[in-house]
């Protein structure tokens, strides 16, 4: 687990290509409107401030994972994502 504002840090501080995608209803999520205009960490924050569950999936040369960011607790927690559903939490690579 992670703090969210630490794993924010992380991906601006990175060339990473994600996808936000947000809590819709029975267990699936829905990608996260996105402005073509915005930075992409903005369109992040403001998810985040709207949504109790906020998945981020990363796809890049070095992390190809998704993670569940829980604003409640302000947590991110690694998980398997597929075809928009949560299917396992997993656990964190160590460094």
């Amino acid at each position: 687990m992670r703090n969210i504002a630490d794993f924010i840090e992380k991906i601006e501080s990175g060339k990473y290509h994600y996808v936000i995608w947000i809590y819709s209803s029975e267990g699936h999520y829905c990608q996260f409107n996105t402005q073509r205009n915005k930075p992409r960490t903005l369109q992040l924050q403001k998810a985040i401030e709207q949504n109790l569950q906020v998945i981020v999936e990363m796809h890049s040369d070095e992390i190809d994972n998704a993670f569940l960011l829980l604003p409640e607790v302000h947590v991110v927690v690694p998980v398997k994502f597929h075809g928009n559903q949560v299917l396992s939490i997993t656990r964190p690579q160590a460094a």
